[in-house]
């Protein structure tokens, strides 16, 4: 029986909606991988967010209290909310139990309740987004993180600094940048500007406030609206964000959305102007938009430092708040993208800032704490942006390919876990994304391509990795005149050769076998009958049925 995995990620903090999105980006990963190594993964959030119904969107499943906003909203008294809160996290950790329990940027619970739960789960981790230096040095966040088996920064080391105790330094790990979506994931330009009415010959500028529950929200949107609407050119985009209450207005060149996956959008929009959060810097970064930030003040967020980062690596500029409120230079930054040489070099640059999303990385090391590692090592082989690439360019699920990966590995060789291993993972994972291209190419709906394939290398063709891909090549060729790939399904999985049938044996069989009903009324469906009247499931036997053809 397959071993069920049981994830809390704990997104009980914050006022805006990053916690819930890096939890997002890295639970994504730990669910693919998890499926690859023959786990069932069951992920539930623990949230305060307003924003969760950005889970729903992911499909995750999620446990929602009230926040701390909308409580002080509803009048309702703050130390009756506190006691709620407390017992809920409890109750809720007592009964999920989970194997392991995955905590954002307070490790000690937005109410300092997770000192005494924390033995509820199986294995601890702490993602630790870099914080303000006097935040991070506070006496209850120190003394927590010994109790976390891990520590994941989503940065670079040189990017980051952080302050651990001495003693939790060796559960530290720099996984990198994490985000919702790979590059390989992102929508094109075209389908971007199509799905959000841009119309041709405008630019397109993206104005986004982060989560939108910030207290200068709004008049970060209306003073980006203005400046932007200056210049005939630009259509501009208000990305208000779930937390948004504040007013709305409209005009000729005014969109407003409310896309809860804006990340893959990105590439519609030729720059940003934007709050400077975790992940509204690193996915404008990663998609290559160019943007002017407007850092917001935090309780533990450093957004000056983030922005600040992006401008020295020529990909941004930055606005900061002055007296009264005011954001100076602000139309002086814009002016700076209107030029497309200008956005051309930053959008490089903002790339080369971002190149790669590392929510992976810490799927794996949060895996590794309950199941064995080179199972892990094996998944992180397998799952790669090829494959991910192949699967949205077909149409099918990611996890489908899964069963076809494994089938293929006993074809190319190498341990479990060893080097050997790991590039036969890849090999394998590359051939797959390349028969299921050829499998449409050669007619067969993208549903059924996998459906087809699969039984093919479980069961029928064995062999050397060379001989299965002709052998594959041989048997979609003579399927292809009948095209009905249903009850191709249906011959193939009838079929049961022994270990030591040959692809190459067996493709020739398959042929002989169907030519003899090409043109022939009832088609595949004729041989599918004429194969169970013969009560023969082996593909040696088939030329017999056609008197030595082929």
């Amino acid at each position: 029986m397959a071993k069920t995995l049981r994830i809390v990620a704990y997104a009980v903090n914050g006022a805006g909606a990053g916690h819930l999105q890096r939890l997002t980006a890295i639970c994504r990963w730990v669910r693919r991988y998890s499926a690859y190594c023959g786990a069932a993964c069951e992920v539930f959030f623990l949230t305060s967010s307003e924003a969760d119904g950005f889970l729903f969107h992911e499909g995750f499943a999620s446990f929602k209290m009230p926040s701390k906003t909308s409580v002080t909203a509803a009048g309702i008294d703050k130390l009756a909310y506190l006691a709620l809160a407390k017992q809920w996290v409890w109750h809720s950790l007592g009964l999920l139990r989970p194997d392991v329990l995955v905590v954002d940027t307070f490790p000690n619970g937005s109410f300092g309740e997770l000192v005494s739960a924390l033995d509820l789960a199986r294995a601890r981790v702490f993602v630790y987004r870099p914080v303000k230096d006097e935040f991070a040095r506070r006496a209850d966040f120190q003394a927590m993180l010994p109790l976390y088996d891990r520590i994941l920064v989503p940065e670079t080391q040189e990017a980051a600094q952080i302050v651990v105790p001495e003693k939790a330094r060796s559960a530290v790990r720099f996984t990198g940048p994490a985000m919702v979506r790979e590059r390989v994931e992102l929508r094109s330009r075209e389908e971007g500007r199509a799905r959000f009415g841009i119309p041709d010959g405008r630019l397109a500028a993206l104005v986004s406030v982060g989560g939108g529950g910030d207290p200068t929200a709004e008049a970060d949107l209306r003073r980006a609206t203005s400046a932007l609407l200056a210049h005939e050119e630009v259509q501009v985009v208000l990305a208000a964000g779930p937390l948004y209450r504040g007013g709305r207005w409209g005009g000729e060149r005014i969109t407003w959305i409310s896309e809860p996956a804006l990340a893959e959008w990105l590439p519609a929009f030729d720059f940003a102007v934007a709050a400077a959060g975790y992940n509204t810097v690193l996915e404008l970064m990663h998609a290559g938009v160019p943007a002017v930030f407007l850092p917001q003040e935090k309780v533990a967020d450093e957004q000056d430092r983030r922005a600040t980062a992006a401008v020295h690596a020529g990909a941004a500029a930055m606005v900061e708040w002055a007296g009264a409120g005011e954001r100076p230079g602000l139309e002086a930054a814009i002016a700076r993208f209107l030029d497309a040489g200008e956005r051309e070099r930053a959008a490089n640059r903002a790339r080369a800032l971002v190149p790669r999303n590392h929510a992976r990385d810490a799927a794996a090391e949060i895996l590794e704490l309950v199941l064995p590692p080179h199972e892990v090592a094996c998944a992180e082989s397998a799952v790669t942006d090829d494959l991910l690439g192949a699967a949205r360019g077909l149409g099918v699920p990611l996890e489908g390919f899964f069963e076809l990966i494994q089938a293929l590995v006993p074809a190319i060789g190498g341990g479990p876990g060893s080097r050997a291993g790991r590039r036969a993972e890849r090999e394998a994972s590359d051939a797959a994304g390349g028969l299921a291209r050829r499998a449409v190419e050669s007619g067969v709906p993208g549903i059924h391509a996998l459906r087809l394939l699969v039984p093919l290398h479980k069961r029928l063709l064995k062999g050397p990795l060379e001989e299965r891909l002709e052998g594959t090549e041989r048997i979609l060729a003579a399927l292809a005149p009948f095209s009905e790939w249903g009850a191709a399904l249906h011959l193939v999985r009838s079929l049961s050769p022994s270990r030591d049938a040959a692809a190459l044996d067996v493709a020739g069989e398959l042929e002989a076998f169907l030519g003899r009903f090409i043109g022939q009324p009832g088609g595949l469906a004729q041989a599918v009958a004429a194969l169970a009247a013969a009560e023969t499931g082996d593909p040696r036997a088939l030329r017999a049925l056609v008197g030595g053809r082929g």
